[in-house]
Order: structure tokens, then sequence, then C-alpha cells
């Protein structure tokens, strides 16, 4: 896709058309990266802050409320410290070792 060096005020730049910044996955105003390699430069999204629109992110989900499962999870008790409690009193020691390598099983191979 052919362009030109244009004058921007007193810079000179390159005009991105919206299909190059989509397929970057930049908007307007976006942040991004210049790569300076031997004959060529290549314009990269711009790695964010680790955390960086935490803050935003979490008022917008604020803003829109809990839903009745994410309250049930927030509510849940989580004081159980055995599986006798978190299982029920009629697993035996030979099921819930059975269990304990399913999941172990299904760990390693999630298919």
């Amino acid at each position: 896709m052919p362009t030109s060096i244009r004058k921007i005020g007193n810079s000179q730049g390159v005009i991105l058309p919206k299909p190059a910044l989509q397929a970057l996955g930049v908007a307007e105003g976006g942040a991004v990266e210049f790569i300076y390699e031997t004959g060529k430069i290549s314009i990269v999204p711009a790695k964010r802050k680790v955390r960086e629109g935490w803050a935003e992110d979490f008022a917008a989900l604020a803003a829109d409320g809990l839903s009745e499962e994410d309250r049930e999870w927030l509510e849940a008790d989580l004081t159980s410290e055995t599986d006798e409690e978190a299982l029920g009193p009629d697993w035996t020691d030979e099921e819930i070792a059975a269990l304990e390598a399913a999941l172990a099983a299904n760990e390693r191979d999630p298919r």
C-alpha cells in the first residue's frame, strides 16, 4: 500500500490508512512504537504498562453492577478446611484419592 511523506506542522509524517490501524489494533490517539532496522521502520502497538487501564476497567464493571451469580460467588462461605467439609461426609478416602488423580491427569492433558 504505497503512500508518501507529508508535511505535518513543522514535522513530516505518514498518514496511516484505517485498515492499517485496524491491523495494528490501535485507534486514533493510540500509542505505537517504532522499531528501527536497517532499511526499514516497523510500527507496532505500544506495550501497556502492568495494570495500565485497570482502574477504568474496574470502574466500568462497577457501573454495570454484579450479577446474581457474581454475588453468590462473593458471598460464598470459603472457610472449609477439610475434604469432608468441602465434599460432604459421604466421600471415602478412596473416592477422594480417585478424584484428585483425575484432576491431576486433567491438568496434564486438559483436552
